[in-house]
């Protein structure tokens, strides 16, 4: 998409569809943006590419499918348009929490994943019996929304992607909410999880030797699924075995109890019709929902718009992070320091940050740097529109957000929160505010420390973590801006400091 042809904010696509913000993306191939139907008053997720015409065939096509499946689980779509240099999908617009920003921070018990991946092989199985395949089911594109539903967002139907390709996506998801982890025997892009742990022959490690409390019923499904050897259900035949392992906790069930070579055996003797046993297509599965709803609200994860994926297809969702070092080496790292104190969030206050703008800057950026200690997503601090270079047009070195913490105090981990993919983004620490004048920023430029290294081409959630040093000052510190329409800007919607 050249940039002549990228849309900006306040377009009008069909003479309807208003875009107010992008929030995921690079400016090519495939975008998000949140707008508004400006004819029925309501937010929507616009998920752009390019070029439309024949290579976007295949995702209007399976947008279509989506449109029809009428199955609670899968986004409503509301509109499809192939404009030629472009094509675009209008779809409903989630307040919630993605899937892999709660496994990101805890896994599930067995009973909720068996539910939860049920209901997302209710919405596969839809999209299969419409023709079409998801073809980017991870974590990243399911959804948990604030009203107690899953939601799998549109199929991008890739040319080449089979049923059961979807199947074994389903499979690998199921893994990744039990252990937190992904297995890369199943393909997908930026998933923003760490990959599962392997054997010595690249095996990967059957989920209750990661976790040992999972049943071991459970972990054999899960393996069965992932093993190309075997031949997987349908995801409406997975779905039902899902829900009935879910009635035993995960166990195996009686029926099967003489324990046929693999659990996908196991469970197809005692396989009951999918109309039998699978709730009505469209069921709500409220409880199992609203359990993972309750805890994400309770670990401070859920915000205020939930879009998709990772990369390229990135949402800038909110709750994901990027450049975090989690998985295996966070759980040896936490058992080593069991006894230190978990890290608290620092309650901020306008007055303890500032913009940092060194000399040759206009030093009128200032406005809404409020907004972004107000945990709104919605809100937040932007710079100007800067051209023909990304590193602030080559005018000063960059730019920053400077936060007092009060006193001197160990920095654990820094969450910033932008609206674009693409930024460089580090952190810099320093013991004295040295003063709010560019004599003062450039100060800061010269005299403050590396706190944490810069993230290049950054997501639009990351996570930094400091080596451990006290500090009492800190700058979110951008060298480098996301392109956009018509040159080079950025807006930070939120920062969270947390300090052990």
């Amino acid at each position: 998409m050249t940039t002549a042809e990228v849309p900006s904010v306040g377009d009008l696509l069909a003479e309807r569809y208003r875009l107010e913000e992008h929030v995921g993306g690079a400016n090519g191939y495939r975008q998000l943006w949140r707008g508004v139907d400006v004819l029925l008053h309501r937010s929507v997720a616009v998920v752009l590419r390019s070029p439309g015409g024949e290579d976007a065939a295949p995702t209007m096509t399976a947008a279509v499918a989506a449109s029809r499946a009428h199955v609670d689980s899968m986004v409503d779509v509301y509109d499809a348009v192939d404009e030629g240099r472009f094509a675009y999908v209008v779809r409903e617009w989630v307040n919630g929490s993605s899937l892999r920003g709660v496994l990101e921070r805890q896994t599930l018990e067995s009973v909720h994943a068996l539910e939860l991946v049920a209901s997302v092989a209710d919405a596969i199985a839809a999209l299969h019996e419409g023709g079409v395949t998801h073809a980017d089911l991870h974590p990243g594109t399911i959804l948990l929304s604030e009203d107690d539903r899953v939601m799998v967002t549109e199929p991008r139907n890739e040319p080449g992607n089979t049923p059961v390709e979807d199947v074994r996506a389903l499979g690998a998801t199921l893994y990744a909410c039990l252990t937190g982890t992904w297995p890369r025997v199943v393909a997908a892009e930026n998933t923003g999880l760490p990959d599962a742990a392997t054997d010595e022959w690249g095996a990967v490690l059957a989920a209750a030797t990661v976790v040992p409390a999972i049943p071991a019923a459970l972990s054999k499904l899960t393996a069965d699924l992932l093993d190309h050897a075997q031949t997987p259900p349908s995801a409406a035949e997975l779905a039902v075995d899902l829900r009935r392992l879910a009635e035993t906790g995960g166990a195996e069930p009686a029926a099967a109890s003489h324990t046929p070579t693999s659990v996908l055996g196991a469970l197809s003797l005692g396989r009951r019709s999918t109309s039998a046993d699978a709730p009505p297509v469209g069921m709500k599965r409220l409880a199992v929902v609203a359990a993972v709803i309750a805890a994400v609200i309770f670990a401070g994860v859920v915000t205020s718009a939930v879009i998709f994926g990772g990369g390229d297809d990135s949402a800038g969702a909110e709750d994901q992070v990027t450049g975090a070092d989690t998985g295996a080496d966070d759980t040896a790292a936490s058992d080593e320091t069991s006894d230190a104190a978990a890290p608290t969030e620092v309650e901020l206050t306008p007055d303890s940050i500032r913009v940092v703008d060194p000399p040759d800057g206009d030093r009128d950026q200032s406005e809404g740097v409020e907004n972004v200690i107000d945990d709104n997503a919605s809100t937040g601090w932007t710079t100007n529109t800067y051209y023909r270079d990304p590193r602030f047009g080559n005018l000063k070195p960059g730019m920053g957000i400077l936060i007092d913490l009060g006193e001197a105090q160990e920095v654990a981990s820094v969450r910033v929160q932008m609206t674009s993919a693409g930024a460089t983004v580090g952190l810099l620490s320093g013991d004295e505010d040295p003063g709010d004048s560019s004599e003062g920023d450039q100060a800061i430029v010269d005299g403050f420390s590396v706190l944490a290294e810069p993230v290049a081409d950054a997501d639009t959630n990351i996570e930094l973590k400091p080596s451990g040093e006290a500090t009492r000052y800190i700058v979110v510190w951008v060298t480098e801006l996301p392109a956009v329409a018509d040159g080079y800007k950025l807006t930070i919607s939120d920062i969270n400091v947390f300090v052990r």
